[in-house]
């Protein structure tokens, strides 16, 4: 892995906290969030029988879908490829927590959506996490969570842009 150049983005008159405050935010801490959640879902996608990739699929259509969707929205939402989405889908089918179907006005298309037993039994194991990720946040000022929020859709935004340069 290529080294950083950190005063790129460290200002030279910046005391040396600050510069480790950068380094300790923009970089540490994001690589440790991001390794200790794929964990956590993999602990998840354990307990259901399936892989990470599979319950991250799930949670996609359960949580931003308005209704039924095909294998091609969630490609273009995961950034997989159809063929990829085909055998989540049957992963997910097979452990009981989709359900495929006919379009009734367009037999060819075959459309999927979360069971509804399914959502319920995943919820439950994200109870804790909810909970107490909620009991965090209110700790914060409103202020504070403004400065929280802005820094983590930034940081999607980056995420996701530099997730585009390999697709």
């Amino acid at each position: 892995m290529s080294r950083i150049r950190l005063d790129k983005f460290c200002k030279p008159a910046a005391g040396g906290k600050r510069n480790a405050l950068i380094v300790r935010v923009g970089m540490e801490l994001g690589r440790e969030l991001s390794t200790t959640s794929i964990f956590f879902h993999q602990a998840i996608a354990t307990k259901l029988g399936i892989n990470v990739t599979d319950t991250r699929c799930f949670e996609l259509m359960s949580r931003y879908a308005r209704g039924p969707l095909t294998a091609g929205d969630i490609a273009r939402a995961s950034g997989l490829t159809t063929g990829a989405v085909t055998g989540i889908l049957d992963r997910l089918e097979k452990a009981g927590l989709v359900e495929r179907f006919r379009d009734a006005s367009d037999r060819r298309k075959v459309l999927v959506r979360p069971c509804l037993e399914a959502l319920q039994r995943v919820a439950r194991l994200y109870e804790g996490l909810a909970a107490a990720s909620l009991k965090h946040a209110s700790g914060y000022s409103t202020k504070d969570l403004e400065l929280v929020q802005d820094y983590l859709e930034g940081s999607l935004k980056i995420l996701r842009e530099q997730a585009a340069k390999f697709c």
